[in-house]
């Protein structure tokens, strides 16, 4: 009887080839192509070591000039490493993941239209470790913890045998560990409110005069966010920025977006952290969601009021030289006082022409003003902020607006999304507010220091 313990294949081109080799038997192969690093995973080999079945190669490199990296397994832990790239030696450290989901007794996920910033809540059980190399509980105990502050928590939603479906990333702000309790609770935010929103430029807050997608995926990089992790829209626009020291890097890039007009930073499911205008191809579309009462309806809650519903609304610049008035139509059977005015104060050199057409849209959407429509409803993790809400009924589909927040909820009692629809929105035009906002803002920037 022979025993083969080694077997040769070719699978490909590149330098410097590592295989590593995870507990389920599948395996993935990193090497340079190049001066890029691409990995080819396998399949689960069970047992066929000599003729694996190799996925499509893909890209994932770091950086653009590599050299002379190496990789190596530390059992129980995962993968450490080093390249050269220019005149700067890196070290890669891959964590292995740990699943969860058997553990889970309840958790959510929050996102709201008011800010870039996501959050999580997590209730876990968390019995006694049954793995004799290990002391203490599975998630968290005394002495060590799977969810430190820090730690990176990926959520997907599995139906059946059905492929993943990501609906964020996120990390650990906070843990909550007591000795006799059989459950601890951990809540995180998104890498826009962890990484960007607790950072500030300390020292290194001078940028010098360029073009501006260029500071801005430069902020990125400091704020430790990889380029594979972020999207930025390419520009003409050229400025240099002086920030405070104190400043947040997401307060550096709010102040670099008021020259860059409509444009917004979002944080992708899977991630990635993407700037740019409205109609951005790295942005995810938005679309229209159509609820059928009775059935993807559990709960619908409405609250009517009328201190943000006007009747008129004026134009105008700050010394009334351009004013522009228009009617507003309102709900029917809303008794709104006749002479209650919505003062829309626009930049000095606003043309009149400009003026019409800002009050004539402001006008049209006044009329959806005023009511805030709250839902819950079976799990719809495909839902996105932005998104057009339509109800249909045995009287015919009725637009209801744009969703503004979302929570997904899961756990041992069932999985549910709630969702809120500001009546004053429409699917390509976005929020009556945000629309104000962006005819009525200061472009200038007291960072701004170069024009």
């Amino acid at each position: 009887m022979e025993l083969v313990f080694s077997t040769a294949g070719i699978v490909g081109k590149g330098k410097y080839p590592d295989f590593l080799q995870f507990p389920k038997t599948e395996g993935q192969l990193f090497y340079l192509f190049g001066e890029e690093l691409h990995g080819k995973s396998s399949e689960k080999l069970n047992g066929e070591y000599n003729s694996p079945n190799w996925l499509t190669p893909i890209k994932v490199s770091p950086d653009v000039t590599i050299k002379q990296m190496e990789l190596q397994i530390l059992q129980g832990f995962g993968v450490v490493g080093s390249y050269r790239t220019s005149d700067t030696h890196k070290l890669l450290i891959y964590e292995f993941a740990f699943e969860m989901g058997r553990y889970l007794n309840s958790g959510s996920i929050k996102h709201s239209m008011d800010t870039s910033i996501s959050s999580f809540t997590l209730s876990l059980d968390n019995p006694l470790n049954e793995n004799p190399e290990y002391q203490g509980n599975v998630a968290i105990s005394e002495e060590s913890s799977l969810l430190s502050p820090g730690s990176k928590v990926e959520f997907e939603l599995v139906m059946g045998d059905s492929e993943p479906f990501p609906m964020g990333v996120f990390y650990v702000d906070r843990s909550n560990f007591s000795i006799l309790s059989e459950t601890v609770s951990v809540d995180g935010r998104n890498i826009i409110g962890k990484a960007l929103g607790d950072q500030s430029f300390d020292e290194e807050n001078s940028y010098p005069y360029m073009v501006l997608h260029e500071t801005l995926k430069d902020i990125l990089f400091r704020a430790n966010i990889s380029s594979d992790e972020m999207l930025v829209e390419n520009t003409s626009t050229y400025a240099g920025y002086q920030f405070d020291e104190n400043m947040s890097y997401l307060e550096g890039i709010m102040e670099i977006l008021k020259a860059l007009d409509g444009w917004q930073v979002k944080e992708l499911v899977d991630g990635t952290v993407v700037i740019g205008s409205s109609n951005y191809a790295g942005f995810t579309r938005n679309t229209t969601y159509t609820f059928h009462r009775g059935k993807d309806i559990f709960t619908r809650s409405i609250v009517r009021d009328d201190q943000e519903a006007y009747r008129r609304v004026c134009v105008h610049n700050q010394d009334f030289s351009v004013k522009v008035y228009r009617d507003v139509e309102t709900y029917s059977g809303w008794n709104s006082q006749a002479n209650k005015t919505l003062y829309v104060n626009v930049p000095e050199g606003t043309t009149a022409i400009d003026a019409q057409n800002y009050a004539n849209q402001i006008a049209l959407s006044l009329q959806y003003v005023g009511k805030i429509e709250s839902f819950t409803g079976p799990f719809r993790p495909q839902l996105i902020l932005g998104d057009e809400a339509v109800i249909v009924s045995d009287k015919g589909s009725y637009n209801l607006g744009l969703i503004t927040e979302i929570t997904h909820r899961f756990g041992k009692d069932g999985f549910y999304t709630d969702f809120t629809v500001d009546s004053g929105g429409r699917l390509g035009k976005g929020r009556l507010s945000d629309y104000i906002g962006k005819i009525t803002k200061d472009k200038t920037s007291s960072s701004r220091v170069y024009e």
